[in-house]
């Protein structure tokens, strides 16, 4: 298989750096003409050229921008491997890592996270994962918080922090209005659209409706809050949802609340590792 030659691209590199095959010759300390063929070599991988000569000058072409562009990132990620490994030093992270519990994403109050996009020396990435793979993730400090509804079991090198209160609802078409008198027993008598068969909220519906004697008329499942919210606008079924997405779908207000599933209440929890006094830190903490 093909492999870019690296060498030619640190030779491309130091010329588009400098502006001139002479100057990175003398910096480089090797001949022009060997600079010269080692571009060429490159473009002739690249299948395009790289410079233009204009007046005597090197100018970089739309493709060799692109090219400069891949190479800084390039480079410079070299020096960060080699201080890390070689040397033993902590880069500075210019990103901040959040990881989300599975379904997290469905009730999360994104309201709470906001401060962090004003930072402007960091870029925020979500990321989401079980659990057990976020805490080994977060121990080794490959992301920077864990949000979860599950603080049971946390180790002990870890500071956890109650954000949150996550409230379920069970929302449908206005003409359903008058099912809201006997709730939730009424619930027998509207179909219902359920989640798929692998999202823990569906395992404590059906034990809610197990203990309640509940036994409504299943029209469907999935897990896209979309599909949710066309159902449930429809007049199709009644839909269970955390409160973020009932917000969205009263926002129609063809869509009204049938009662709440208090039982279903749960905390959302923001999790970082013991001695962090950073960014996570500030948040929690209200500092940002």
């Amino acid at each position: 298989m093909e492999r870019l030659n690296f060498s030619h691209l640190f030779y491309f590199y130091v010329v588009a750096k400098e502006g001139s095959i002479k100057s990175a010759a003398e910096k480089l300390f090797v001949s022009q003409p060997t600079i010269s063929d080692q571009i060429k070599l490159l473009e002739q991988y690249l299948q395009c050229k790289l410079f233009e000569r204009q007046h005597r000058q090197l100018s970089l072409t739309k493709e060799g921008e692109l090219a400069l562009d891949y190479g800084e990132r390039i480079f410079s990620m070299s020096k960060e491997l080699t201080s890390r490994l070689r040397h033993n030093i902590k880069i500075p992270k210019t990103s901040f890592d959040i990881g989300m519990t599975p379904y997290m994403s469905q009730y999360f109050l994104y309201d709470f996270v906001m401060p962090l996009f004003e930072q402007k020396d960091y870029t925020i990435n979500m990321h989401q994962e079980p659990r057990h793979i976020l805490l080994a993730e977060l121990e080794e400090e490959n992301i920077d918080m864990i949000f979860t509804d599950e603080k049971d079991s946390l180790p002990a090198w870890t500071d956890y922090r109650r954000i949150g209160i996550n409230r379920t609802f069970v929302v449908g078409h206005k003409k359903f209005r008058k099912y809201k008198k006997n709730f939730p027993e009424s619930l027998n008598e509207i179909p219902f659209f359920s989640y798929s068969n692998d999202s823990t909220l569906k395992h404590d519906i059906e034990m809610y409706f197990s203990q309640n004697a509940i036994t409504p008329r299943v029209i469907g499942q999935a897990e896209d809050i979309d599909l949710y919210q066309l159902v449930t606008e429809q007049g199709l079924a009644f839909t269970i949802v955390p409160e973020v997405a009932k917000n969205r779908l009263c926002l129609n207000k063809d869509v009204i609340v049938l009662g709440e599933l208090k039982e279903f209440q749960t905390s959302i929890w923001a999790v970082l590792k013991k001695g962090d006094r950073g960014l996570g830190y500030k948040l929690m903490k209200g500092k940002l």
